[in-house]
C-alpha cells in the first residue's frame, strides 16, 4: 500500500472516533423537574436567604421537591438578597 493510502485510511478511521467521541461525550439538555416548590418550604426558603443561609435554604428546598442540586440552586438564586453594607460605599473603599 502506498503512503497516500494510509493517509485516506488513517484521516477516515480519525473522523470516524471524534463523530463517536463527540456524540458520546455531547451533553443533553436537561428538562426542568415537575412539580412546585410547597408555599410553607418557599417562605422558609425566603427566611433563609435573608438571613445569609443560601445552603440551607437550598437544601429547603431539596427535601420538599426532591429535586437535584442544579434546579433547587436555580430557584433559591433568584431569590432577593439582603445586600450587606460593609461602609465603603458602593466602590468597597476604592477611592
Amino acid at each position: 500500500m502506498s503512503s497516500g493510502l494510509y493517509f485516506v485510511l488513517g484521516m477516515a478511521v480519525g473522523a470516524a472516533l471524534t463523530a463517536v467521541l463527540f456524540t458520546a461525550t455531547r451533553r443533553r439538555p436537561t428538562r426542568e423537574p415537575a412539580g412546585e416548590v410547597g408555599e410553607e418550604a418557599l417562605a422558609r426558603a425566603r427566611e433563609l436567604v435573608a438571613r445569609g443561609k443560601v445552603i440551607h435554604a437550598v437544601k429547603v428546598v431539596r427535601e420538599d421537591t426532591g429535586w437535584d442540586l442544579k434546579h433547587a440552586k436555580a430557584v433559591v438564586d433568584r431569590m432577593p438578597r439582603q445586600r450587606k453594607d460593609d461602609g465603603f460605599g458602593p466602590f468597597g473603599g476604592v477611592s
